[in-house]
């Protein structure tokens, strides 16, 4: 996740062009979809412990 994209809040941000086009292909980022990673994120459950281990290699 680290190289093409970041979290940024709730939101995922593409940081490459291949990133973008995953992001939109996707939608990572619509209303619902943001809604629900903020509950998660504000209960602890996310990101989860497997993707923060790949994020901060």
């Amino acid at each position: 996740m680290g190289e093409h994209f970041r979290l940024d809040d709730n939101a995922i941000q593409p940081l490459t062009d291949i990133g973008e086009v995953t992001a939109r292909i996707l939608d990572f980022n619509n209303d619902e979809r943001i809604v629900e990673r903020q509950e998660l994120i504000e209960v602890g459950r996310y990101p989860s412990a497997s993707a923060l281990r790949r994020i901060n290699k």
